[in-house]
């Protein structure tokens, strides 16, 4: 069976016990990079939200619990993932809650499939697996500083759209002085550009999404 590709988020409340988490991963999984990650405090609990997305309950106060200062990503293969019936990876959703345990508290983020690990690199980076398993490995960790994508807007239309063609399953056409994007992950699509909806129309969606100080229309379109 192939590796395949996760990450840990160890927020910063969850940092004194850093050493300790990072030796015991490291029993279980093989670290490729470590990132240590901050974002701007004014929008921290934006950033917060676009990453966990659904995940994240409205009204939570979420930055309080998790501390709003530098965190560490860690991004590891499994050589031996094992699935439960809804295709998640036991082995991550195992070390994540023995750590929240550890700790008493949600300061523990692991992705749970190869796809949501593509999702959340995107949401950080801008890059996704393939980008960063190109880039020379660091035995230090590598400082990033930096809001999620697109956050507070994006500089150019063609910031947003090179990222939205990182998207597995995804086609980008011109269309009305636009774009069209085609693509089987619509959801991932919107959260990744923040788009904004404005009108629906059969099968296919108008949104509106921050460039610069300007709002730019993009289609969406669902396909299977």
């Amino acid at each position: 069976m192939a590796k395949e590709p996760y990450i840990f988020v160890l927020w910063q409340n969850a940092r004194f016990m850093e050493k300790n988490i990072i030796n015991d991963i490291k029993k279980s999984f093989e670290i490729f990079q470590s990132y240590e990650i901050t974002w701007s405090p004014e929008f921290f609990a934006n950033n917060l939200a676009r990453f966990y997305g659904k995940k994240l309950p409205k009204g939570c106060k979420k930055e309080k619990e998790v501390g709003c200062g530098p965190f560490l990503v860690l991004f590891v293969y499994d050589n031996n993932p094992k699935y439960n019936k809804h295709g998640q990876n036991t082995n991550t959703i195992k070390a994540k809650h023995q750590y929240r345990q550890m700790l008493g508290a949600n300061l523990i983020y692991a992705s749970d499939t190869p796809f949501e690990t593509t999702e959340n690199l995107l949401m950080l980076f801008g890059k996704n697996i393939a980008d960063l398993e190109k880039e020379p490995q660091s035995t230090p960790t590598i400082a990033h500083s930096g809001n999620v994508v697109g956050c507070p807007s994006w500089l150019s239309i063609d910031e947003a759209i090179e990222i939205a063609k990182k998207v597995p399953f995804t086609h980008i056409t011109p269309y009305k002085k636009s774009y069209i994007i085609h693509t089987r992950h619509a959801d991932l699509i919107r959260r990744l550009l923040n788009a904004q909806s404005h009108f629906k129309i059969p099968g296919r969606h108008k949104y509106f999404i921050k460039v610069n100080k300007t709002k730019y229309p993009i289609y969406i379109r669902k396909v299977s």
